[in-house]
């Protein structure tokens, strides 16, 4: 509208701030913190309902989207906005989580809506655009035997917790399928989340303190498989670089080893 007024009186940023202030308007449009945690402090609608006052009923709230642009590959951020179902026949069902009772609605965005709400929570997380991927190292043939080792022990049982495909399994499922790491998550972000979960999403069911640090490296906390004897890089990393290489005959591989199959364990 018109104005009377000088121009250096509007708020007209032209950095990240632009960014910020055009997501929040789509934001608080589509009334994205009724089910989610946008910033902190702020609790969403969802939460407060009575049923998820049930510690049971905890691991069925969405997830906060805090720290989103810095956990997410902004091009998967992008499709998963088009369509959450992420399945162009069943849109009934969480594309990500197919465990939760709610499900993330298919608002039928612009694409330019879609563009602003992706730069806004880059710009919330200081991410720099464009994104470039991390090129991750490719594991040699022991590593990825030591990581599936790892992967299928006592210490460590992560397909206790994350969905695998398995409709038998995934009713108890909490937290995603590996499969989709690759293309969804941020190597360094990952890390970091391996690292110190409670840190990045205090409350989270992910469990803290696998790792301790060694000098310049995370090494796994508990014991580990004979296999890591000798061992000198990065443990965190190692399982960050497995998981982005993670394939459906892997996932399958794992699924049919019980949690610390007879593999000798060593103390680090």
């Amino acid at each position: 509208m018109d104005s009377n007024l000088p121009p250096h009186y509007f708020y007209n940023p032209k950095d990240q701030r632009k960014d910020i202030r055009e997501g929040w308007w789509l934001v608080n449009k589509y009334n994205c913190m009724g089910c989610h945690q946008v910033r902190i402090g702020q609790k969403s609608i969802l939460s407060g309902l009575p049923r998820y006052q049930d510690p049971d009923w905890k691991e069925q709230l969405p997830p906060t989207l805090i720290g989103e642009g810095a956990r997410v590959d902004p091009n998967w951020l992008t499709r998963f906005l088009e369509n959450p179902a992420m399945n162009q026949t069943d849109l009934n069902r969480n594309g990500v989580r197919s465990y939760l009772r709610v499900r993330m609605p298919t608002f039928s965005f612009s694409d330019g809506e879609i563009r602003k709400i992706v730069r806004f929570f880059e710009a919330l997380s200081s991410q720099a655009q464009p994104y470039i991927p991390t090129k991750l190292e490719p594991l040699t043939d022991k590593e990825r035997e030591m990581a599936r080792q790892l992967f299928t022990s006592k210490a460590a049982p992560c397909l206790k917790c994350h969905a695998t495909g398995d409709p038998a399994h995934d009713r108890n499922a909490t937290a995603p399928n590996f499969l989709l790491a690759k293309e969804r998550l941020k190597p360094g972000w990952t890390a970091r989340w391996m690292v110190d979960p409670a840190m990045m999403a205090p409350g989270t069911s992910m469990p803290s303190g696998l790792f301790k640090r060694d000098g310049s490296r995370w090494i796994f906390s508990g014991p580990v498989p004979s296999s890591f004897g000798g061992y000198e890089k990065d443990h965190a990393q190692l399982l960050v670089r497995y998981m982005f290489q993670f394939t459906p005959e892997e996932q399958r591989r794992l699924a049919g080893r019980t949690p610390s199959a007879p593999v000798k364990m060593a103390r680090q």
